[in-house]
């Protein structure tokens, strides 16, 4: 069972979703975040440390940038720029039965603009997997995650689920559309499955993981 995360922006909670994922999977499992920017110099950032705390495992990232930007923008400031070959290669030997890679920011995020160019997408398509997209719940969450919906099949890759987060905080205009965004999204989605993810109150990973198997129970491998 293997799945690419991504999400409908950045902030959407794709972290904590595929934490929670991790989690509450049985046996070997690999949560992994190759990618990500404003991560503190020294460290895998804290997306990787969820990541390891909900596997049990140490925190790793292929790449890291500190400038809280767009990827390709900051490994431009750092002097470098991400291979996609090279992704592919540092999760292929990181992956096990169960894996989730996820991904930076939403689906059309620029990780490099050397030579052809590297994409979130590119990097999606390269593994193959069905892909989780992780839904804030909030005004405007229809139209974000129809269009991510329909970005990723016309990429040529299955759409697993949808993933509606409750855990972000609502803003006064969000109030009303909140209410309501499970029942719209049940309608307008179709046959995806949509999956509920609510508080995590403490993030480890005992609670990481009473949120999470729910939610791999209605995975299909």
């Amino acid at each position: 069972m293997r799945f690419f995360v991504t999400g409908t922006d950045t902030g959407v909670g794709k972290t904590v979703a595929t934490a929670a994922l991790a989690a509450g999977c049985e046996g070997p499992v690999a949560a992994l975040k190759p990618l990500a920017s404003g991560v503190k110099l020294g460290t895998q950032g804290d997306d990787a440390e969820l990541l390891g705390i909900a596997t049990g495992t140490p925190a790793e990232v292929h790449m890291a940038w500190r400038l809280p930007l767009s990827p390709h923008r900051a490994a431009l400031h750092a002097g470098q720029h991400a291979r996609l070959d090279e992704t592919v290669a540092w999760i292929r030997m990181r992956e096990q039965a169960t894996t989730f890679v996820e991904g930076v920011g939403g689906w059309r995020v620029p990780i490099s603009t050397q030579g052809d160019g590297f994409w979130i997408q590119d990097l999606a398509q390269a593994l193959g997997w069905p892909v989780l997209v992780v839904a804030a719940n909030r005004l405007g969450v229809l139209n974000h995650t129809l269009l991510t919906v329909d970005a990723v099949r016309r990429a040529g890759l299955d759409v697993a689920a949808v993933i509606l987060n409750h855990a972000w905080p609502a803003g006064p205009e969000d109030g009303p559309a909140r209410i309501r965004n499970r029942e719209d999204l049940e309608l307008l989605l179709g046959d995806v499955p949509l999956l509920e993810l609510h508080r995590v109150p403490i993030l480890d990973r005992r609670f990481l993981r009473r949120e999470g198997a729910p939610l791999v129970s209605r995975l299909k491998p």
